[in-house]
């Protein structure tokens, strides 16, 4: 009878024990992660707004823990805020030293093209672009890049970026966007050309990412209307119809299909056919852009 009670004793000792170490690692966990989330926020003070408790830190000490060296063994999520504060103030070597310690992931792999596209590496910036997701990064700073007039190096980003998708198979699905996006960008640099005649090259290079992307996804609406604006734009009035039929195929309601056959009417002196064009496409989308372009156009 007592070795069965001083089993008893043994086994609710035991299973009481370990219900205190797991409560223990519990706290220290707790703790841990407090400690590195308050780090964190005590980076990012000056990006808080009262009354926020970190907007009290004393500067010089938030300016401290935002230097923190790259040598310590700091949690990842930490070294990514770090890097990232880092990459903001265009600290770029400290930014380099915390992503060189970040462990493999999207993250890292924006923040290493974000670095090499400071360095004006494109090529390595493409290929960590590429591995933290898909084209769209790519896409976005090349828009960025020409809104704030440097068209060459967007053009430059975007093509190697095509160029890198086309070797890469798990790529595949979004180079016929790639290409329309080239050709989109390669036609707003060319109407800002005030030489009229000097846009002819880019217009020629515009229309060839356009037939690209309608090769890849025949049935894409997008992709086929832009080809057929760009025909008509470079005076190629007898293939642009054939895009917009294509589009007409594809969605049947396109009202930009309609206005494109319109315009391509209108140019030719085909006013009333025009004019038919014009009143179908109001009946799909009266406020389509391209309806209202033809409606100008013809003075409907």
């Amino acid at each position: 009878m007592g070795a069965v009670v001083l089993g008893a004793v043994f086994f609710f000792l035991v299973v009481f024990l370990v219900r205190v170490l797991v409560v223990a690692v519990a706290v220290v966990l707790g703790l841990a992660l407090g400690v590195e989330q308050g780090v964190a926020s005590v980076v990012l003070r000056d990006d808080a707004r009262r009354p926020a408790w970190v907007r009290f830190v004393p500067a010089g000490l938030a300016a401290r823990v935002d230097g923190l060296s790259p040598a310590l063994p700091l949690p990842a999520t930490l070294r990514l805020v770090l890097a990232r504060r880092a990459l903001a103030a265009w600290n770029f070597d400290l930014a380099a030293a915390h992503v060189a310690r970040l462990p493999a992931s999207r993250d890292r792999a924006e923040l290493r093209g974000e670095l090499a596209e400071h360095a004006g590496d494109t090529k390595a910036s493409v290929e960590d672009f590429l591995e933290a997701g898909d084209l769209d990064d790519i896409q976005h700073r090349a828009e960025s890049l020409a809104a704030s007039g440097r068209g060459d190096e967007a053009l430059e980003l975007e093509r190697a970026a095509i160029e890198r998708a086309e070797r890469d198979p798990a790529q595949a699905g979004n180079l016929p966007e790639a290409y329309y996006r080239l050709g989109l960008l390669e036609q707003q640099l060319a109407y800002r050309i005030p030489d009229i005649a000097a846009r002819a090259a880019p217009q020629t290079k515009s229309l060839a990412d356009y037939i690209k992307a309608v090769e890849l996804a025949p049935l894409e609406e997008r992709y086929l209307i832009a080809a057929g604006n760009e025909e008509i734009d470079i005076g190629d009035l007898d293939s642009a119809p054939g895009y917009f039929r294509r589009a007409l195929d594809a969605d049947p309601g396109s009202a930009d299909a309609l206005a494109g056959l319109g315009d391509v009417a209108a140019r030719e002196g085909r006013k009333a056919e025009a004019e038919s064009y014009l009143a179908a496409a109001r009946k799909r989308d009266p406020s389509s852009p391209a309806v209202l372009r033809l409606a100008r156009q013809i003075g409907g």
